[in-house]
This record gives C-alpha cells, structure tokens and sequence, in this order.
C-alpha cells in the first residue's frame, strides 16, 4: 500500500511515463488489476493512447474510468446502492417540493424561493455543501460562530432546515451523484475489483474532499496509488501557504493526499521527477519552452530572439477574429500539411463565440467538434410547449398566441398565421374569451368573405387548445393535472411524428447535429414529465411557476452530441476541454471582459459569507481571488499544450459593438517577448488572406462596390479564378450586374394611368402633395392602393382625426345652441367640450381609448386640450371682427376646416383656418415647390364660394393659417401676464394680407407681436420685418400659381411619372416619415438614385420665381 506521485512541467510527459508504466506493469502481472482515473471527457482519449501503447495493441487488464464509472462498476460488484441517481433536474423538483413543505418555517429564503432561478442558487449552495462534505453540523456550527443578530445566521438556518429536509425526503429512494462517492467510500473494501490493484489518476488538478475521503479508502486496499501533478520544478511541492500563486491547485493536491497518507500510515514512494531537460512536448521549440518556463512567473526573464511560433492578433469584431481564424487554419492544413486533429480552438467565452466559429467553419469548410453545451430551449419542440403554456398563463396575448402559432409544428399554414395575425392587431383581439366568441367587426376594406375565412381559422385554433385550455386555465391544479393535459395534448396534435419529421429533414439536408438533436428531444420532454408526476405529482403550482420548472429541466437537459471524427478541430473553453497531442492552438477572446471576467461570488452565499465558513475551517469552493489564479493555471495549461504554434487573439469592439480591452494575458505576453507585436486583422494585404470560394466573394462584391479606386491586379486573378469555376460564373454575372446597375426612369403609359387613376382626376390636396413629394410614393398609395397593416393602437395620426373630429361637433353644436365663440358662457362651452368629445371618441372607437391606462389617458388629455383650444379660439376671435361663416366645407379637393369672414357694404374678407395637431409650420418655399398646396388652395375655394355667394361683392382675401391644437407650456410669468403668454404660443401661423384695414378687422388694437396673427408693429406703427404679410397683389399671385401647379401635378400623375425622386431641402427629405421607405428600393448609393434639390428660399426670392413662372 503506497502513494507515489508524478512531478513534472505542463508538456513534460507525465501521461506518456504513467501510460507506459502502467502497460509494462500490466504485461508483467497479467492477473493484477490496473484502473487508470480521469476526468470524464477525457476518457476515450485515454484509452485510446493505452491501446496504442501495448505492443499487442490491447488492454486486458487494464480499465479507464472516471470517479462516476468507478462508482458504477464496484456497485455492480458488490452492491451497496439500490437507490435511483438523482439527476439535476430531478434535485430542483425535490428543492421545489421540499421549499413548499418548509415555506412557513424560513426566514430569509421564504420570499425569494418563488423568483425564477432561485432554487437553481438553492440546488448549487447543497450540492456544493455535498461536493465539500460539509453536513449540517457544520453550517450549523458556523451560525453560531456569526451569532443570531446576524442576517447569515438567519440564512444558514434556513439552508440548514432545507438541507435536512431534501436529505430526508432522498434517503430511502435516491441518491445525488455528489453522494455517489460517499456511499462507494463505505463498500469499496469489500471489492475484489480493487484489492491489490494499481490506480494512476491523470489529468486532475484538484480533488473535492468527497474524493479525498475515496482515495483515502484506496490507499488501504490498492497496491499503489499514482497521481500526475503539473507543477513547475522550482517550486516545493509539498508546502501549500495560500491560494493565490499559479500552482497553488497542485500544491493544495499534494498536500492534501500526503496528509491523508500520513494519518492512514501509507507509506509514500519517491516521486517520479521530470525535471531536469527541455521538457518532452518542446524539445525542438524554443520559444514555446521559454512560455512554458516563465508564464505567470515572477520572473524579469525576456526572450529577445525573433521567432514565428507566437503570434498576437486583433480583429474588429469576434466575427473578424473566427474568420481569421479558421482561414488560418485552412493555410496550415493547405501550406504545411497538418492535419485538423493537430489544431485546437479555445475561446475566452465559447457561448459568446459559438455561432460565429460554426458559421466561419462553414465558410472555410473547416471539420471541427464543438465541445461545448448547446441550449435546447431553442429547439422549436421545447418552444412549442413554453410558447402553449405562455399563451394559456398570458390570457391568449397578441404576442403569446402568435409565438405558439409560429413554432412550425401547428397545423395551419404560413398564409392562415398571416391573415389572423391582420385581423388582430387590427382589432386589438385579446384574451381567450374574445377568441371563443366569433367575430363580428371589419376594420377597414376587409369584406364579409374575408371575415368568415379568418373566423374558419379561429374556430379550428380554438377547437384545438380547447381541451387543454380548459384544464390549464383552472385556479388550482395540480402538477399531474398539468403534465397529463399537456401529454393529451401531444397525442392529439400527433406531436411525436412531427417531431421525427424535422429530423428525417435535418437527416437529408446533411445537418446530422440538428438532426441527433431532434431524434432525442422528444424523449427527453417525456422523461422531465415523468419526474414531474413522480417527485411533484399533488403539488399544487401556477403555470409560471410550472413553467420555469421546466425550463430548469429542458436547460439542464443532456443532448447527446455526435463523437469528434478521426480528423477534426476541437473548439472548447478555458476549463472544461482536454487536448491532447495539439501541434497548434488558437486561443480566442483574449479579452477582458472573458479573462478574467467577473470571478466575483454569487448565489446564496457571498464573498464575506465564504469567508466565515474559511475562518471556521470548512472548505467550500474557491472564492472569487482564488478563481482567479485557477483561471491562471488553466491558461497555463492550456497555452502550453501545443507543440509548434500559439496564436492568441483578441476583438476591440464585442459581438453587441461595445468597445473591450485585450486582457492581461496579451500585457503578460508581449513582456516576455519584447519583439512580439500584435497584427490587425483587418490590415492584411488581399495576398496575406485566405480565401475559399465562400469567403472570398466580401471583397469581390467591395471591388465592385469601390470601383472607382484602381482595380488591383489581385482582385482581378480573384475575379478571374471565380469565372472560371461552372458553379460561380452565373453568380459573378449577377453580382456585376447588380454592382453596375443603374435605376431605370419610371413611367407607366397614359392608358394605365387612366385605369388605375381614373378618367378624371379627384382626390385631396394631400394627395397632391404626396406626388410632389415623390411621384413612386403616390403611385403607391394611390395607384396601387398599398396600405401599412392596421394596427390597434393610438398615435399621433389618431389623435389628430379624434381632434379633428371633436372640434367640428364642437363648431356644430355651438351653432344649435345659438350662441357665439365670444358669448359662449364658461358652464355651456364645458358641457360643449363633454359632449363632443364623447362623441368624437364614440365614432371613432372607442374600444382603442379604453384598451389600456395609457389611452385611457389619452381622453383626458384630449379634452383638457379641447378646453385650451376652445378657451384661444375665443380669445382670438373677440380681438378681432371676423365671424366663423362655415365648419368643415367640402369641395373637389378636400374639406376646409374653418372659414371666418368679415363683411362691408362693398367687399368681403375670407379668412382659412385649418386645424394641426403637429408642429408643422407655413412655408411660402415649401408651397412653391407643391408641398405645402393645402391652405392656398383651401383659400381659392373659400373666395370662389364666397362669390357664389355674394357676387355683388368683392372677395378679399384676409389670411391663410394653420392653429395648432396644444396645451403650451410657458415660461414663468407674472400672473396677469399668464393669458397673453398662452395666447402668444398659440397664434395663428400662415400668412396675411398687408391692408391696414384687414389687419386692424383680424386683431383691432396690438402694439409689437400681436396674440392673433403672425404679425408685429414697430414704434411708428409700420409693420414689423419679422411680420407674414403680403400685399394683396401678391395673395392673387400665390393663388394664381397654386391653380397653375395643381394643374401640372395632375398632368404629371395623367402622364404617368412614377419615379422613384423624393425630394430633399434643408434638413427635410421625401423618404421622412415615408411608410414606403423600406420596400420602394430608393437607395442614394445607388446610381440613378438622388434627391430632388430643392432650393430653401426667401419669401421675396419665391415671389420673384412665382412671377416669372406666370
């Protein structure tokens, strides 16, 4: 009975001595048993080096296991453990049960066991305990060590209580495989299998004392107990004062056993040194020695030499960084013949860099094995269920329904999903019992077959959930109740056989991963049922709670992975992968948002709490400093197992574009290799890069997109090489042709103009400012009637209609009360605003305004609104001698929100008015180019009707304005200068005829800024610069020249002029606010494709133009 250790560098040979050890042992004494112990994922390597090592290329007497397989094959020998392993999964539903049984007693955990992902942090603190055999005697000693006026006493207690309780409820039918190796500890004499047997362990930096307490059981009962230790040769092995030195894992290891070997008085054998020459893995690599001898040493050696064999790289992004990444492993194989098994991948965090390795893999055709857990809540099964149980815990939301119907395994098509997804976001359909009642209204162009086709669909959707919306939907149920309805459920929808069908179609397609993914998934959400109903059967929990179980489940869930090839790359992380006989490593993610990354301690027990449990002497896992320098010794590990090549990289900005900073690791490096300099990616000469088909065609499309810069004589011999390869000549074609592409003018012919628009031209004026704006636009809108998809929602465009709407009712039944703006009194005018605000809201929908707290809102803003415009009108209106003469007019081109008129025996003033809820503002510039027709051609329609009217008279017109609905906010001001400050913010905003006695009728008495009108006065009564005013001359100009661009605009749309060339002046374009803007193809990097500049005027300059335009 002896222990002997194996001392040696990282690369010193340690596995080669141990294996060739234990295979001439194992020829000498064929009768004895031989156990070598490893880490779990190294076990097939392990076996394989040993059959390798035999001369008969076979291992008779000798076994590879990890601790777990150990367990499992004395207990198959010699009994001792009949109780079923309790899996992750199955610890969490116990935890649950066992959180519900003790819920009154708790004091710190009783508010949070329900929070997602909190008996995750329970489940980690007990198998944690369990790992460190650490009973309840021992947190229960540290409690009383902190006293009972602490907060951690109070939480150990409750750890304690749910400690004991899950121990209880194990202890006759299950067992944890943390206790595995406990209870082994107990029978493990009685094994013939063990007795003078020989048992190396390799490969371990560390035992948890679990393990500690089994070796101490082997030491009494082997042979010999062998243990490899990678510690450098300098060090003492045998002396461990702290945790925070590199090898202070191994020294810990040494320590712990040579303790445990001095209280079992086993003797300990000298050790096995492989110190002393150029270690084995770089007897013929320099540089790689000199990293191995001085990496996280405190040591001011420097290799000055100029070597190829380290290199330090940057990219852009961890997208850049794979790509180089894998085209410098294609270089390799291609240039100097290595093969992928020589070739490692470790990413500084694989799950950041998981998807851009597989997809650079696929660029490069680069076979690699992904060690690494993928997620199966993406799976669209698992989706399918979370996505059923959402919708029913959610009250059928829009979006629960939705994601439930989208998962692919529903049993309607794409074109049904689509239109019921039409109907309701139209019509705001929420909760199931609106889904169960048919439906009745239309929104907007739907007719009455549409309606009953959608109300087909629903009817089946809801004929398909009924049965298991029913049971879910209960108050209280239990969680057999929920897993059987569920189970019922996949039996009616014939889940199983759908599921076999993506993987027969996985199996085609060639994606065999995706495909092993599927062929399991099914099973595996059987088998969390199956637990569920056996650990949680009559408890009683809410579908959320259910549900976060089972994404506890599904995530701890174990998808058996395809086995690596003979000849592929193996892409793990930091800790968890072992390489084995790697010429090259790419290390990944040198940066230090992953190295060292947030080490700090979470989960139930802090930073401080570990410490007291330290100064108490109970060992528990490493705190975040110690992490920290176990990081470093895996590092070292890892950056010391290649044996020609180390490349390190790093990005400067993350997947998410935040800027990141190289880690310590590249500082570390480049002070040990001072002429060792870090290479852009991005920088390289297109000669430097390689290229496959795949990833070459980025710079073949950038040549052509810069085609304007000289073309490289390598981009041609590029472009050259894909021409002549059948399968991308077409695709070369297509790219030329798209990178030359000039847009086309757009024009349909007269005839299909006429069809599509009419004979005769009709619509409002907005119409013809939208052609003004771009003529594609306006073919859209009015030509093929495109429409945005109707949602149920208020915005600003509602608010304007409801506005709009409320103040005509307002207008109407202040003429039936047979009061007037100005003799209006306060108690009318509010039951006005009730009124026709409530009716407004009624005509337009009022189930919208009502659907939520904020619309809700909406109606109280709307009428406090309505009162600030009512309250302005009035003002305005009594400062002048205008009256309002007609509300809401229509003719040809629109409706004319007011006209006011004032009236003398020889003329006739008309003054329009139209209503914004915006904050757009009157432009003479915007109007002479045709965007800004509406209040010029609303003022040549009031005058003409005004003739009709009185046509002994003559029409004057007094002023064009727009008044904009608001409730202002003004700047402090004393209280009687309140009114005048609102009122200013409210003026009118257009334009005005310079008369002096049309002035005076609109605002009768002002000095400076009048609170009417867009006006002011100087000292000598001349109106001021800033003032809108024209002449009346020029009234009749403006009106001449909108009636001449009218005109012109429907003769353009007659003609047919689609063209896509929406304007542009100032900071203003046509593509602003455009609903068309992502389907109309306008692309300013497109040839053909530019705005319409136009010029930002004066209002003298727009005069001048209009003149000579006439």
């Amino acid at each position: 009975m002896a222990l002997q250790f194996v001392f040696g560098n990282s690369g010193s040979g340690k596995s080669h001595y141990l294996h060739n050890y234990i295979v001439k042992e194992a020829i000498e004494h064929p009768k004895r048993n031989y156990l070598v112990l490893v880490p779990e994922q190294f076990t097939m390597q392990t076996q394989k080096d040993l059959v390798m090592a035999h001369p008969d290329k076979g291992i008779m007497n000798i076994d590879v296991l990890s601790f777990g397989r150990l367990a499992h094959r004395i207990f198959e020998e010699v009994g001792g453990n009949d109780r079923t392993i309790l899996d992750d999964t199955g610890k969490s539903l116990v935890l649950r049960k066992i959180a519900g049984d003790y819920e009154q007693e708790l004091k710190v955990l009783r508010g949070n066991l329900k929070k997602r992902g909190y008996i995750g942090e329970v489940k980690s603190i007990i198998s944690e305990f369990a790992q460190y055999n650490v009973d309840e005697k021992s947190i229960n000693r540290v409690a009383e060590s902190v006293g009972e006026q602490t907060y951690l006493y109070w939480k150990l207690q409750d750890i304690s209580k749910v400690y004991r309780g899950f121990h209880d409820y194990l202890s006759e039918k299950y067992i944890t495989n943390e206790e595995l190796l406990d209870v082994l500890c107990q029978v493990v004499r009685k094994s013939a299998i063990l007795e003078d047997s020989v048992i190396a362990l390799d490969g371990f930096t560390g035992f948890t004392p679990v393990q500690d307490q089994l070796i101490r059981e082997l030491l009494h009962i082997c042979k010999d107990v062998i243990v490899t230790v990678t510690i450098d040769g300098k060090e003492d092995p045998y002396t461990f004062q702290h945790p925070y030195q590199l090898f202070a894992l191994s020294k810990q290891m040494v320590t712990s056993l040579v303790r445990i070997a001095g209280e079992e008085r086993v003797s300990i054998k000298d050790a096995v040194t492989l110190y002393g020459r150029t270690v084995y893995r770089f007897r013929g690599n320099e540089a790689l020695a000199f990293l191995e001898q001085n990496l996280f040493r405190y040591s001011q050696k420097t290799y000055g030499k100029n070597q190829g064999t380290i290199s330090l790289h940057c990219g852009r992004n961890p997208k850049e960084e794979t790509e180089f990444v894998m085209g410098e492993i294609r270089r390799l194989i291609r240039e100097q013949g290595y093969r992928y098994r020589e070739i490692a991948v470790i990413a500084g965090d694989v799950s950041v860099y998981a998807d851009d390795i597989l997809k650079a893999a696929d660029i490069y055709d680069i076979p690699i094995f992904m060690d690494y857990k993928r997620s199966v809540l993406l799976n669209s099964f698992v989706e399918y269920i979370r996505s059923l149980l959402a919708m029913i815990e959610q009250n059928f939301t829009y979006e629960s329904v939705f994601r439930f119907l989208r998962t692919g395994l529903t049993s309607f098509a794409n074109e049904e999903i689509d239109e019921l997804e039409n109907y309701v976001i139209a019509l705001g359909i929420r909760g199931y019992k609106k889904w169960d009642e048919k439906w009745v209204r239309k929104y907007p162009g739907m007719d009455t077959p549409e309606l009953e086709r959608i109300n087909d669909i629903r009817q089946r959707f809801v004929e398909m959930i009924r049965e298991v919306a029913h049971v879910l939907k209960k108050k209280r149920k239990t969680v057999e109740e929920i897993t059987l309805a569920l189970h019922t459920f996949f039996m009616q929808e014939d889940l199983q056989k759908k599921v076999q069908n993506y993987e027969e179609q996985f199996t085609e397609s060639g994606d065999l991963s995706l495909a092993k993914e599927y062929a399991q998934i099914y099973r595996i959400v059987i088998e969390i049922f199956d637990k569920f109903m056996e650990l949680l059967g009559e408890e009683y929990l809410g579908l959320k709670e259910y549900n976060d179980l089972l994404d506890a489940g599904l995530e701890e869930a174990k998808v058996g992975v395809i086995p690596p090839g003979i000849d592929e790359v193996m892409v793990g992380d930091i800790e968890r992968t072992r390489l084995k006989d790697i010429k090259v490593l790419f290390f990944l993610g040198a940066n230090d948002v992953y190295i060292p990354g947030n080490m700090k301690g979470s989960g139930l027990l802090s930073e401080q709490d570990r410490q007291v449990f330290e100064e108490g002497k109970v060992a528990l896992a490493p705190n975040g400093k110690e992490k920290v320098y176990t990081q470093k010794f895996y590092l070292y590990l890892d950056l010391t197992k290649p044996s020609d090549k180390l490349y390190i990289s790093y990005s400067k900005v993350s997947g998410e574009g935040k800027n990141i900073r190289p880690a310590y690791l590249i500082m570390d490096i480049q002070k040990l290799y001072p002429n060792l300099h870090v290479e852009e990616v991005e920088r390289r000469a297109l000669d430097e890069v390689e290229f496959t088909k795949k990833s070459a065609v980025k710079y073949i499309i950038a040549g052509i997109r810069n085609r304007g810069e000289e073309i490289t004589k390598e981009w041609l011999e590029l472009y050259a090489a894909y021409k002549k390869d059948p399968k991308w000549n077409l695709v070369m074609d297509k790219l030329i042709e798209a990178g030359f592409y000039r847009k086309q003018e757009a024009l349909i012919s007269r005839e299909v103009a006429r069809k599509i628009y009419g004979e005769k031209m009709e619509g409002s004026v907005t119409r013809l400012e939208r052609f003004a704006a771009c003529a594609f636009a306006h073919f859209l809108s009015y030509g093929l009637r495109l429409k945005e998809r109707k949602e149920y929602r208020f915005e600003a465009v509602d608010l304007g209609n409801v506005f709009h709407k409320a103040i005509e009712v307002f207008s109407r039944n202040l003429v039936k009360s047979g009061y007037t703006w100005t003799t209006l009194p306060e108690e009318t005018a509010e039951e006005l605003i009730e009124e026709s605000v409530e009716e407004s809201i009624t005509d337009y929908g009022n189930t919208v305004l009502q659907s939520s707290a904020r619309n809700e809102y909406m109606i109280t803003r709307i009428k406090r609104m309505m009162r600030r415009t009512v309250w302005a009108l009035s003002r305005q209106l009594a400062k002048g001698d205008f009256v309002p003469s007609g509300y809401e007019l229509s003719f040809r081109s629109g409706k004319i929100d007011r006209v006011d008129v004032y009236e003398t025996p020889e003329k006739v003033y008309v003054k329009v008015i139209d209503y914004k809820t915006g904050s757009k503002t009157f432009s003479l510039s915007a109007l002479y180019h045709g965007l800004q027709l509406q209040l010029a051609v609303y003022m040549n329609a009031a005058v003409e009707l005004e003739r009709r009217k009185q046509p002994g008279k003559k029409v004057v017109p007094a002023g064009i304005f727009y008044y904009r609905m608001k409730d202002p906010i003004v700047a402090k001001v004393k209280e009687e200068e309140l009114e005048n400050a609102i009122l200013a913010e409210l003026r009118l905003d257009g334009v005005v005829n310079a008369d002096e006695e049309v002035i005076r009728h609109l605002d009768r008495e002002f000095s400076g800024n009048s609170l009417v009108i867009p006006v002011g006065r100087n000292k000598d009564q001349s109106l001021s610069k800033t003032s809108k005013a024209f002449p009346e001359e020029d009234f009749e100009l403006i009106a001449s020249y909108v009636k001449k661009t009218v005109d012109r605009i429907e003769e353009e749309i007659q003609e047919g002029d689609i063209e896509a060339s929406p304007y542009e002046m100032g900071t203003s374009k046509g593509c602003d606010y455009c609903e068309f803007y992502g389907v109309c193809g306008f692309d300013e990097r497109m040839e053909g494709c530019e705005y319409r500049k136009l010029g930002k005027m004066s209002d003298e300059e727009v005069l001048e133009h209009m003149r000579e335009e006439m």
